[in-house]
């Protein structure tokens, strides 16, 4: 056969267990393929391997040249996930140098995840950081030039660096508006620098937000060296054969373009699978709506492709990384053939991943030296697998396999063989469903409108079960030769480039023609760099792109457009595009201006239409020669013997099968489960058909109450998929910044009727239901939503009047069989103060509108005079609208979810699965409450540190007792006797009690298994006694607005009651309080405005590590990016760094705290949450105490040269600003662990260099010049420090001095008179009357006196 050497292209896709290869021929659709392991300590040895072995089966064209070599690498990725980057120098502006330290300040994880969580280093480290002098404002005009000067004298210091930075980056704020200083900024380094390559973030992302952007051209940066040494050393071993790479989006990049712009290799990987069943499924058949479904055997990989188009998505989440690169929308799910399975030690629960055997060593089955069981184990077992893979060449030892699952998993939960083997499978389906749901209805798609295309190595083994339980169109789809798809996809895919730029604006102006005008002038960058790569402009066409959004909203959705559209009279129907797509993600429109976000070009290389090469056919069933042999398998509980097991090789078209049956290939295997059928397509495709089968999987009787511990998993998996959904659904629909981008919202769902009635089985605060329960007497039907924001109605379910609680009970069958509730700070809900949260509210009637328990829905009629209400209430009724919307959608969708489970495994099983999962909590707690709370109770005390009106410190007493009654079990006591009487102003807090105790349940959990899904289980061993009157129990109408400050101290209260005997529970004090700022007024344009801020402070030094600087204790809570703020807000944010020394020192610091400096640029109105501006966050076993916290107004207004600077107060409302006053808002530091003088005094010097630390002397560290540990100076500093080290050690709570000491002090060290002790006031109103609490008010009164001396509670002050 002769054939044209172009013709031939061949595609490389580096797993982490194999390297695929497949030689492709667009001329004749011939294709070969190859399948060699992985060669992680150097890719580029598999794929020369797997090009070897595609070569063996040339001999028949010797005259062969491969022109083309495409590839899908992780290189890119892997440098990232190892850290072994480039030294990368980072170039930000001032201010801002702190960028990557501080992220968003997202800690991920739960409630308490900060305990355990690791902050990764950032890829550009602060002592390469330099802070460039100049400004640029949102709009692009220029607020301070430039300081050439400065900056080149700033460069000197990257000189004296050793290592000497192999890169630099260039990521200046509002560069997407304006690039100017960049390019300045670039000029001068080239020239200091002339040898090293330099990044600049305008070039390779010119959009908004400042850390997405930075850190995307810094990872750029980072990973450039190695994939410039990879790219460079494979292409040499090529020779002639050029070597494309495969992008995060799909397309192809050049070697040089691929070398300038790694960011876009970051998603390789995945993206090669996409395209593979793009090119043989979309252009090849009849079906064009797809689920992708790659399952190798470290991950699995999922996509949605729409019309034969995959979606593409602009953010990407590589290990803690948030990277703005366009990439495939593939999710990646830690649950693969290499995927580990475990059994928990605390709860005894069956666990698949995130762990894996990787390449080596491997499965056990691969008989390699792994010893655990994997998912690659159960299929061996199960019998799904044949004795050898890859052709023969590569053996199973089956033995390994069976026995690593009977000591790992069979015999801790005893269970068969099989029956844990089936319970790894689908557990390991389960997490894939989720993960399918996360692209499809998560987006809203129908996954009903889309066929399932599974492939990868163990695709096929679970595609019958995994459609079925997504619902997809049948028929299921598994493509030739599965296991090197993205091999495939990599051969067949074309070049590609995009060009992006921020550009906000409303599209709804008579601007056009200037938006046509950048829409050329992108199409002429993006073609350009197609150009370079010998694609001629008439080989290429050029799509464009905008991110549209209501004016005010935090995210945007993709529309594609013609460039022709761009005139006036068709700019209609873009629009029109945007507001279906709107209805169709967040479930409404609004009739609000639309604005574009960025605008993008797309410029791609045409396709060369490849041939169809048809199979031949069959006649109707297989060849007897197709049947290679027969085995026997478990599946669904039963053995199954006579299994035919066909080779896929001899099928031909129109061959059909019947399950039970496997069909087995090169590079994967096939499982057809009974009712299923299969069928063989022209192109070679496996179509899986449903047959008759059983509704349900599992059918719960009275006389059958052994419930499967594996139903129990999928049940449990099943609640936290729902709850998942339900979280994108908010973010997709919510428009305020509180809930869509600091993520202020928690779902929960409970049980429903019966012994668990109310108790939640999935979320993070604990039951909202009891409370409902407890006052609610009327009726509740199907199709009832209810509505709540009043505390006093519900039990304290809900804390504040912001705080918005939707309740929707769930009917299956005519059964209350669940509850679905969600919990969402409110922007505003109206009060004197602008975002319903003031200081002054001397009642909850001040605090904002109260809307007392009612249906918000009754029989599915929506109460629109409630709506109404919510609406007419708020500054930000657009806000509330959507948020609302989101709340109950929210509560819908998983209403939904939890009767698909119902239907799926019957209610019965269902309900039989939550009481197990509770018990199971319950149990785990128990043993847990009696192996470490102490026998004796223990004490513990922490303070508020006043009510913004001169009373304070506030004091929260807690006693922890254990209680062991007749049954040998063991309950713990919480007791809050002494906490001071509730306060006349708004800093109380109306405690839940299940919400404390999950706080306590979570704190438990995390220390000693952070994966376990915590539920209410345990909430009968937890007793909390809180007396009425107090300030964790205020009777009403007690003002709550500002009862953050006491939410948070409970959790430093908890820490410290666990800790006293248990050091693995003590960190050091620092989730302190959450400080809020409000900023509102009227722009001169006549248009209202209206900032929410929560600040973020120092996370406590942990028992593992250092707490992380500016982070936030809250969970999932992120910050509101500054230039989004500064976008549509009168402000400029022109100082967002951390404070040094701001953490207590010890053997782990304490985390710094948050620097925010806003220039206003409108007169308004400015109100102040804070805390910890008086006492000190604490320090334990010897570490030093956290910084206070401070606000000072400087007033710029007055006098711009010397402008008097204003101590505030902690908690203040109306504060009058001018335009061009600035406030300093800087929060507190977390406090210290252990003694400062056992820290590596070498991290101690490398903190000084990186401005983390500026007294090194605070840990006995004394530095040379150069700012190295001088050895000797620092022993014998260390040595004269040790006696009052070893004093302050001795006491296990550092808190800086006494209360006396603090107060005596307080004028001089914070420039504010010290507040009152709250005895001195006379009680008034209903506490008066409570006879505990007058004795209270007199008890604290007495220990006042004790502590202060006499005082005369009428004087100023209390000295």
């Amino acid at each position: 056969m002769t054939v044209d050497k172009s013709s031939w292209k061949l595609g490389v896709d580096v797993g982490g267990t194999f390297t695929d290869a497949v030689l492709y021929n667009e001329e004749t659709g011939e294709i070969l393929r190859a399948k060699v392991p992985s060669t992680p300590q150097d890719q580029s040895e598999g794929v020369l391997n797997a090009i070897t072995q595609i070569r063996s089966q040339l001999s028949v064209h010797e005259d062969v040249q491969i022109s083309v070599l495409n590839h899908g690498t992780t290189v890119a990725t892997n440098a990232i996930l190892e850290g072994k980057g480039a030294h990368v120098a980072l170039l930000v502006t001032e201010g801002y140098r702190d960028t990557l330290q501080v992220r968003r300040s997202a800690v991920p994880g739960g409630l308490a995840g900060w305990i355990v969580w690791t902050k990764p280093e950032p890829l550009a480290p602060l002592d390469m950081t330099i802070e460039v002098p100049g400004r640029i404002a949102s709009s692009g005009e220029v607020v301070r030039p430039l300081d050439d000067t400065l900056l080149r004298s700033r460069l000197q210091k990257l000189k004296s660096l050793s290592p000497l930075p192999e890169s630099i980056t260039i990521s200046l704020f509002n560069s997407f508006a304006n690039p100017d200083h960049e390019v300045k900024a670039a000029k001068l380094v080239r020239e200091e620098f002339p040898n090293i390559p330099i990044s600049l973030s305008s070039d390779l992302l010119p959009e908004i937000m400042e850390y997405e952007r930075t850190v995307t051209t810094v990872a750029n940066a980072y990973v450039k060296p190695v994939v410039h040494k990879y790219l460079t050393n494979l292409q040499n071993r090529l020779g002639k054969t050029e070597l494309r790479v495969l992008r995060s989006d799909g397309g192809l990049a050049s070697v040089g373009v691929a070398k300038e712009n790694c960011a876009n290799l970051l998603f390789s990987g995945p993206a090669g699978g996409v395209a593979g069943v793009i090119s043989h499924i979309c252009h090849k058949t009849s079906f064009k709506n797809l689920l992708t479904f790659d399952m190798g055997g470290t991950s699995t990989d999922v996509c949605l492709i729409e019309d034969a188009i995959p979606v593409v998505r602009r953010e990407s989440i590589i290990g803690d990384l948030t990277i703005r690169a366009p990439s495939l929308d593939v999710r990646t799910v830690g649950a693969g053939g290499g995927s580990i399975a475990s059994v928990a030690e605390i709860t005894g629960a069956l666990r698949v991943g995130p762990d894996s055997a990787g390449a080596q060593p491997g499965p056990a089955c691969y008989a390699q030296g792994g010893i655990y069981p994997t998912v690659t184990d159960a299929f061996a077992v199960l019998g799904y697998l044949p004795t050898a893979l890859l052709g023969g060449s590569f053996q199973l030892d089956m033995s390994k396999a069976k026995t690593a699952i009977e000591k790992f998993i069979s015999e801790p939960m005893n269970l068969s063989v099989f029956e844990a083997a089936e319970g790894i499978v689908r557990i390991t389906t389960e997490k894939m469903y989720g993960s399918l749901r996360s692209v499809s209805v998560e987006k809203g798609k129908d996954p009903r409108l889309f066929h399932l295309v599974s492939f990868g190595g163990a695709g096929g083994l679970v595609a019958c079960e995994l459609s079925k339980l997504c619902g997809t169109a049948y028929p299921t789809i598994i493509p030739p030769s599965p296991g090197v798809l993205c091999a495939l996809g990599d051969a067949c895919t074309v070049l590609r480039h995009e060009v992006s730029m921020t550009l906000l604006r409303s599209i709804s102006e008579d601007n056009t023609a200037d938006i046509r005008q950048i829409c050329s002038s992108l199409q002429q960058q993006a073609s350009s760099i197609l150009l370079q790569q010998g694609i001629a402009t008439t080989s290429q066409h050029v799509n464009f792109e905008m991110d549209l959004r209501y004016r005010g909203q935090a995210a945007s959705l993709t529309i594609p457009f013609d460039i022709n559209e761009l005139c006036e009279d068709r700019v209609a129907s873009i629009l029109a595009r945007f507001e279906a797509s709107h209805i169709q993600f967040f479930t409404f429109s609004l009739d609000f201006d639309v604005e574009m976000v960025n605008l993008r070009a797309i410029a791609e290389e045409r396709a060369r239409q490849s041939p169809i090469r048809e199979l031949a056919k069959g006649k109707g069933v297989p060849s007897a020669k197709a049947q290679q042999s027969s085995t026997t398998i478990f599946h669904a509980g039963h053995k199954l013997a006579d299994v035919p097991i066909f080779d896929r090789s001899i099928l031909r078209a129109g061959d059909c099968m019947s399950g039970p049956c496997i069909i087995s290939e090169l590079d994967s295997n096939t499982f057809i489960t009974p009712f299923h059928r299969a069928e063989i397509d022209h192109v070679g495709n496996i179509l899986i058909w449903p047959m008759e089968a059983p509704s349900s999987i599992y059918v719960l009787t009275e006389q059958n109450f052994e419930l499967d511990p594996i139903i129990v998993q999928l049940v449990e998996a099943g609640l936290q998929n729902t709850r998942v959904e339900m979280d994108t659904l908010i973010q997709r629909v919510a428009m305020s910044p509180a809930m869509r981008e600091q993520l202020d919202y928690f779902p929960m769902i409970a049980a429903g009727d019966g012994p668990n009635s109310g108790k939640m089985v999935c979320g993070q605060f604990g039951s909202f239901i009891p409370g409902f329960i407890a006052s609610w007497d009327e009726s509740i039907q199907e199709g009832d939503v209810f509505l709540t924001n009043d505390p006093y109605s519900t039990q304290n379910a809900i804390s504040h009047l912001n705080d918005f609680l939707v309740i929707t009970p769930v009917h299956h069958e005519g059964k209350l069989i669940a509850w679905v509730a969600n919990l969402g700070h409110f922007t505003d809900i109206g009060s004197i103060v602008p975002g319903s949260m003031p200081n002054c509210a001397t009642s909850i009637f001040e605090d904002g509108i109260q809307i007392p328990l009612c249906k918000l829905y009754s029989a599915g009629v929506p109460n629109t005079a409630v709506f109404k209400i919510v609406e007419r209430n708020s500054r930000k009724p657009d806000f509330a609208k959507s948020d609302l919307h989101a709340l109950v959608a929210a509560t819908k969708i998983g209403a939904k979810r939890v009767i698909d489970l119902c239907v799926r495994f019957g209610a019965a099983v269902y309900e039989k699965a939550l009481d197990t999962l509770l018990e199971r909590n319950k149990i785990a707690i128990g043993k847990l409450i009696k192996t470490t709370v102490p026998d004796e109770p223990i004490y513990f005390e922490d303070y508020i540190d006043d009510d913004g009106f001169g009373l304070g410190p506030w004091k929260i007493a807690c006693t922890m007792k254990k209680h062991i009654d007749e049954n040998d079990e063991a309950t713990v006591i919480f007791d809050f006797d002494g906490t001071d009487p509730q306060s006349e102003r708004s800093i109380n807090l109306a405690l839940s009690h299940e919400m404390l105790k999950m706080f306590i349940v979570i704190f438990l959990l995390t220390v000693f298994d952070p994966s376990t899904i915590v539920n209410d289980g345990a909430f009968d061993l937890i007793k909390i006694i809180i007396p009425a009157g107090t300030i964790l129990n205020p009777i009403r109408p007690a003002a709550l607005s500002c009862r953050t400050h006491l939410l948070g101290r409970l959790f430093d209260v908890i820490g410290a009651l666990f800790g006293q005997r248990q050091p693995e529970f003590l960190s050091a004090a620092g989730f302190s309080d959450s400080p809020h700022f409000f900023y509102s007024g009227w722009t001169n344009k006549g248009e209202w405005f209206q900032l929410y801020q929560i600040g973020f402070g120092g996370i406590p030094a942990r028992p593992h590590g250092d707490g992380p600087d500016g982070h936030s204790l809250w969970p999932s809570m992120r910050s509101v990016p500054n230039e989004f703020l500064e976008s549509y807000l009168p402000l400029r944010v022109d100082r967002y760094e951390t404070v040094p020394d701001s953490g207590g020192e010890g053997l782990y610091r304490g985390g710094n705290a948050m620097r925010i400096d806003y220039t206003f640029l409108e007169n308004g109105n400015i109100s102040l949450h804070d805390d910890r501006w008086l006492t000190k966050p604490w320090g334990v076993h010897g570490g030093g105490v956290g910084a206070r916290s401070s606000k000072t107004l400087v007033r710029y207004s007055v006098d711009a040269t010397n402008p008097p600077r204003t101590q505030l107060k902690s908690k203040e409302d109306f504060i009058e600003v001018f335009a061009g006053d600035m406030l300093e808002w800087i929060t507190w530091g977390g406090g210290g662990w252990g003694s400062p003088l056992d820290r590596d005094a070498h991290l101690v010097a490398k903190e000084v260099r990186r401005g983390l630390v500026n007294d090194a002397s605070r840990y006995g560290v004394v530095l040379t010049p150069e700012q190295q540990v001088d050895i000797d100076a620092t022993n014998n500093l260390r040595a004269s420090m040790a006696a009052t080290q070893s004093l302050c050690s001795q006491e296990l709570f550092n808190r800086g001095g006494t209360l006396k000491e603090i107060t005596e002090k307080c004028l001089e060290e914070t420039g504010l008179p010290p507040p009152k002790p709250p005895s001195c006031r006379t009680l008034r109103g209903p506490i008066a009357q409570i006879p505990y609490i007058r004795e209270l008010h007199e008890r604290r009164a007495q220990e006042d006196r004790k502590l202060y001396g006499t005082f005369d509670p009428t004087a100023e002050d209390i000295m």
